[in-house]
């Protein structure tokens, strides 16, 4: 069953959704600006924070935790409601405003540690997609670190993103390449290959590290690396990076975070893409009081160094592409001096 984009809007806004007048809309409580909108054509909804798309239907199910059925009897119930759709009526619910989540136990993730030992080559390979360009050790240091687990069920790797306190708030849920499977109702379903867990607040990945990375930047001028997403964090730790992820490329630091940047060195590695451009533009202006300095990473510049034609760099290209990419050309250079 396809909703029109106004039937939608009123799915969402019976949720508790606020849509505003370009049918854009805070996907997630934290965001700092709308992130989703839904498409005039298709009542579709994208999420370019993250890359999620789907209908009102799969939103409930990935971000709500709805089984299929009750989505549907849940959607039914909401358009039978006579819901104002007039815009100027919604404001911004601050993130304080929001119902608190009860942090999630060390019980349930140590159960993603054990699928993972149960299912192991698959985990494996899920890992390797992940971090293409990480050695067998920095595979192994990396997933220790950040527990990453398994889950057979949604064939995933799970890991736990966790507060400066060491509190569990949400899952990271990431498949690379997500099998497409036939739903209830007989239609194709594809989910995002990055998922979170549902309703729940998010939180910047290796926040704990802040205050050591901090430490260092200010006595030996290492910068402090701010990636875009959690895949990139993930990788430039692997290289020995000094790096966290505010977890999107319109997440903002909290204000309760920004003292830890005071007279720091930042570079901000964000994707080669609309969104990745404006949100680092964001980040710097957030920052650029408090930091000692912050950079944005010049993209195009490294594509001249390298000599990439800018046909060969695709859209959304990431610090993942880059250490891909670089290590083929590293590969190539290998190949001609043997042939010499």
């Amino acid at each position: 069953m396809n909703h029109t984009r106004e039937e939608t809007a009123q799915i969402l806004m019976g949720l508790g959704y606020e849509i505003d007048r370009s049918w854009k809309f805070r996907i997630r409580a934290d965001d700092a600006t709308p992130s989703a909108s839904i498409n005039g054509k298709t009542g579709k909804i994208k999420d370019f924070g993250s890359g999620w798309y789907g209908s009102a239907i799969d939103l409930m199910i990935d971000f709500h935790g709805y089984s299929k059925a009750n989505a549907f009897k849940k959607a039914k119930e909401i358009l039978g409601q006579d819901i104002d759709l007039n815009f100027s009526n919604f404001t911004h619910t601050k993130q304080s405003d929001t119902k608190e989540q009860p942090f999630i136990t060390q019980n349930y993730i140590d159960k993603f540690q054990q699928e993972r030992k149960e299912n192991f080559k698959r985990y494996w390979e899920l890992l390797s997609q992940t971090m293409p360009t990480a050695t067998k050790e920095q595979k192994e240091k990396i997933a220790k670190q950040f527990e990453i687990g398994y889950t057979k069920k949604g064939d995933r790797l799970i890991m736990p993103i966790k507060d400066e306190f060491g509190n569990c708030v949400t899952l990271w849920k990431y498949n690379k390449h997500p099998t497409p499977f036939i739903g209830e109702n007989g239609e194709m379903i594809q989910l995002p290959k990055l998922m979170f867990s549902g309703n729940r607040k998010r939180s910047p990945l290796n926040i704990g590290s802040l205050e050591q990375y901090a430490t260092a930047s200010k006595e030996s001028n290492e910068p402090i690396f701010i990636m875009e997403g959690e895949k990139d964090c993930l990788n430039a730790l692997a290289k020995g990076l000094n790096a966290i992820t505010l977890g999107s490329a319109n997440a903002l630091v909290e204000e309760r975070h920004i003292p830890l940047f005071k007279d720091t060195k930042i570079t901000i590695c964000y994707d080669y893409d609309e969104a990745g451009i404006n949100g680092a533009k964001a980040l710097k202006e957030q920052l650029k009081d408090t930091c000692k300095s912050v950079e944005i990473l010049d993209w195009e510049k490294i594509f001249t160094q390298f000599k990439w034609s800018k046909d060969e760099i695709k859209k959304g290209f990431d610090f993942t592409d880059y250490l891909v990419k670089t290590e083929q050309e590293h590969k190539k250079e290998i190949h001609k001096d043997i042939e010499r």
